[in-house]
């Protein structure tokens, strides 16, 4: 299948500000995140989509690339690895949408680190506006953990197994 065209996968012009890119892929990643989409392979791509576009489009050099030689310009794909991306990819360039680090790094495990951290699968929901999101917040959260002490035992519940749900 050919590759579309990364100004049209964002719906910008050739033109396009920084701001213009940024704007739009940000729209696109919300519609699309995930997270928004369980279980639809459809949303997931078009997230990827819209992460390659504005991965090329928002780098000055890779967007002159681009705009000289289209996609045979990117050596076979995003960021010249033949195509291949993961969730870690993309979540890297939040980073560039949201100012400063990412705000996923904290909860997803780091950008593009293949080795699992102590409390990589802690999920926190959390309520944001869209607002809150585009210009960025800073909130506390409480985590409650287990403290492992000597000499004593823990017993795994035998009501939910220990998932903390029941079924």
């Amino acid at each position: 299948m050919a590759k579309r065209d990364y100004y049209d996968i964002l719906g910008v012009s050739k033109g396009a500000s920084e701001d213009e890119l940024k704007k739009a892929y940000r729209k696109l990643a919300i519609k699309y995140h995930p997270d928004k989409n369980p279980d639809n392979p459809e949303a997931e791509d078009k997230f990827k989509e819209a992460a390659e576009a504005y991965e090329v489009l928002s780098n000055a050099d890779k967007r002159a690339q681009y705009d000289r030689f289209g996609h045979d310009g990117m050596r076979g794909g995003f960021g010249g690895a033949g195509g291949n991306m993961n969730m870690d990819d993309i979540f890297s360039q939040f980073g560039d949408i949201f100012g400063g680090g990412s705000p996923f790094e904290s909860f997803f495990g780091g950008g593009g680190s293949s080795r699992q951290r102590k409390g990589t699968k802690l999920r926190v929901k959390l309520n944001l506006t869209l607002n809150e999101i585009a210009d960025g917040v800073e909130k506390k959260i409480k985590v409650k953990r287990l403290i492992e002490a000597d000499g004593v035992t823990f017993k795994t519940c035998h009501t939910c197994g220990g998932t903390g749900q029941m079924k």
